[in-house]
């Protein structure tokens, strides 16, 4: 047998670019490819739209979305943007209780989504941006000739403006690459400043129609070099609700996208494996994650996930991908298991 008999292959050839998701295919792509992990559907997904319900009276909170590089907080943070300005993609959605969850914010914002790949300070990049898409949708607002206000009144002024010209909609701005943006802040002076922006942005989430969320490759928090700033992350984790894409949600979107099999499939997976159970502790109590992950051994994900050197090393799911590409034609080991570790 080869590889290609034992499995559906449906490979993940780059990870999502928000600049590419103006593209109507591209967005329908995203949205019908999207896996929805146990954890996901019932529980973060559930956080982050409660978070993101203007309509509602608990407290808003910002959301922060954390995920090594390549493991799916990019392509989460689509879906959700997508969905919130365009109700008409909703349908696309293939989980129904995730679908219901949607359908709270579908259609119901403007979204401002960019990338951060620069040096000015964090509230210059985010004033200039949402200065240019403001008069893209005909808002007219300036940032500039307030007096000394905070940075969260001139949100609130901003958002006045906005809701003046769109009264039945929120305003949604969704940042990625917040984490390697941070640790490229040269001295501990701009570092603050750039955190209380953060901070600020979160803070006015709550009772408006401001939302703002942001994507992190590990938690700000726990970073060693910002400790030094350990008062200013408490502030700013205050006003965030995290949510964390796990090895676990990981190996769900391999089984379940990457490497989906039929019955047919796992039970000559199974068959070949049962071989090789003597070589490993822990399979037989565990046959059913080494079939649906096959040809992956089930402690690859938390392997992969220590790798920190060099960010091509640690796009989990792109890797895979380029490995299973290569291995399709290839023979199954008779005399070995033929797993990935």
């Amino acid at each position: 047998m080869k590889y290609k008999d034992l499995l559906h292959f449906n490979p993940i050839t780059e990870v999502v670019k928000f600049s590419k998701t103006s593209n109507r295919d591209y967005q329908k792509n995203l949205i019908e490819t999207f896996v929805f992990s146990e954890t996901f559907r019932d529980y973060l997904l559930p956080l982050i739209i409660q978070n993101l319900d203007f309509e509602s009276q608990d407290e808003s909170f910002g959301i922060q979305i954390v995920g090594n590089y390549g493991t799916g907080e990019s392509h989460m943070m689509s879906l959700i943007s997508l969905i919130g300005e365009d109700e008409s993609l909703l349908p696309l959605v293939k989980e129904e209780k995730a679908k219901q969850e949607l359908s709270k914010i579908a259609g119901k914002f403007k979204v401002l989504k960019f990338e951060l790949g620069n040096t000015e300070s964090l509230w210059e990049v985010i004033t200039f941006q949402l200065e240019n898409y403001l008069a893209d949708i005909g808002v007219k607002f300036t940032f500039e000739g307030h007096g000394p206000k905070t940075y969260s009144d001139k949100i609130q002024l901003m958002m006045a403006e906005f809701e003046e010209k769109y009264p039945d909609k929120g305003l949604m701005v969704v940042i990625d690459e917040m984490l390697s943006y941070l640790k490229g802040r040269s001295t501990a002076d701009k570092l603050n400043t750039d955190l209380q922006v953060l901070q600020a942005l979160g803070q006015s989430c709550d009772a408006s129609r401001f939302k703002f969320m942001f994507g992190v490759q590990e938690m700000i928090y726990s970073s060693p070099e910002f400790q030094f700033a350990a008062e200013t992350l408490q502030r700013v984790n205050d006003r965030y609700k995290a949510n964390r894409i796990t090895v676990e949600d990981v190996a769900f979107i391999v089984k379940n996208r990457l490497l989906q099999k039929n019955e047919h499939q796992k039970r000559d997976i199974k068959q070949h494996l049962d071989k090789f159970l003597h070589l490993f502790t822990d399979m037989q109590a565990r046959t059913g994650d080494y079939v649906e992950l096959f040809p992956v051994h089930p402690t690859y994900f938390e392997n992969f996930e220590r790798i920190s050197i060099g960010k091509s090393q640690r796009e989990i799911l792109k890797t895979l991908s380029n490995q299973f590409k290569e291995m399709m034609d290839e023979e199954v080991p008779a005399d070995n298991p033929g797993l990935l570790t």
